[in-house]
């Protein structure tokens, strides 16, 4: 194998020059330059990547780390962040969370130790203090949060607002019994949203009612589970606020089950990332979350920190939800559907 011990002797120049024209750093004359390059050709050297990444103290690669690797949500953040950095040639290696703070604090400390020369987060789980104390380490760019301290390298999202239009979309549609179906209320995400849906009833003097509230995972079985134990509690309700596309799409198959129809009999509104809600019968109004919009702001970001040539510092770091209007919602009926029973009856389809 031509090595570049073997280009510095047949160019006639140190080994330094032929790292300089091949990295194109430093000051070489154009003769040089020109002689250096004729020989690497002549020799079809190809310089060794891992001797280059030692040289330049770069391992040429991009860290991502992720809740789970299942759900379109993920596939489409890891794409987008991938076709982001190809511009700058750079590989990326991926790892989950896997929903607790141990395994995010392990996930991020393995990229550091491969030598990442930066890492994405869409971090749930890990304080605050831990993510700034291992931004001392490495670059890192956040997903879909913000730390005061690490503003500049956040890719955010109004979370509560977008929630809060959802909602308003309901009400002003004249709906006052509105349900919702949340993520668990520990993580910080799925309290922004709830707060939105909060700031929505309060903002119309409409009390919050726990009884149409019910704490999920974003699953669609989950979804589902929720959905039956808002049923099973007996309180009329004429429309649902699901707090992601997983749950709409658990809720509307409770909803085929039970004969119930939406939106003649329930309206329904839902977040949405990843349009799964276009696909369910019939397309659901939703808020739209562009994770794949962000994710690849997120990958120009870093490589924009790190330097990278021609890269330029995006225009874009904070989001806001679009609104996505489809018919699963119609005006309030004058008397409340009671989903408590198996069934709606005659007079409640009315």
């Amino acid at each position: 194998m031509v090595t570049i011990k073997d280009v510095a002797a047949r160019a006639n120049v140190s080994q330094a020059t032929v790292s300089r024209v091949v990295n194109n750093t430093g000051q070489v004359t154009d003769a040089t330059r020109d002689r250096v390059a004729r020989v690497i050709k002549e020799l079809n050297y190809s310089p060794n990547p891992v001797a280059r990444s030692l040289a330049n103290n770069s391992s040429n690669t991009i860290g991502l780390m992720i809740s789970s690797f299942r759900g379109s949500f993920f596939g489409d953040l890891m794409a987008e962040v991938q076709e982001a950095i190809d511009i700058a040639n750079k590989r990326l290696f991926v790892t989950q969370g896997r929903h607790s703070i141990e395994s995010e604090r392990e996930a991020i400390q393995h990229l550091i130790t491969t030598r990442c020369d930066g890492i994405i987060l869409h971090a749930r789980y890990l304080c605050d203090e831990e993510i700034i104390a291992f931004s001392q380490q490495v670059t890192i760019i956040l997903l879909d949060r913000y730390i005061p301290s690490l503003q500049n390298f956040c890719i955010t999202f109004d979370h509560v607002t977008a929630s809060q239009k959802a909602v308003d979309q309901l009400i002003s549609h004249g709906h006052t019994r509105i349900a919702c179906i949340t993520g668990h209320l520990y993580r910080h995400k799925a309290c922004e949203r709830y707060q939105g849906y909060v700031n929505s009833l309060s903002d119309h003097n409409i009390p919050v009612d726990g009884e149409l509230v019910v704490e999920s995972e974003y699953d669609r079985q989950q979804g589902y589970e929720a959905t039956k134990q808002l049923l099973s509690r007996g309180n009329p309700f004429t429309a649902v606020y699901c707090c992601s596309e997983e749950l709409a799409a658990g809720c509307m198959d409770v909803f085929r089950e039970l004969g119930i129809t939406v939106p003649d009999d329930i309206s329904l509104i839902s977040y949405d990332s990843v349009d799964l809600c276009t696909f369910l019968t019939p397309h659901i109004s939703a808020v739209h979350f562009p994770i794949a919009a962000m994710a690849r702001q997120a990958g120009a970001l870093l490589l924009y920190h790190l330097d990278t040539e021609s890269m330029e510092k995006p225009v874009r770091l904070a989001f806001e939800g679009e609104l996505r209007l489809r018919p699963s919602i119609r005006f309030r009926k004058s008397t409340p559907a009671k989903p408590g029973r198996n069934t709606l009856s005659e007079t409640d389809r009315s």
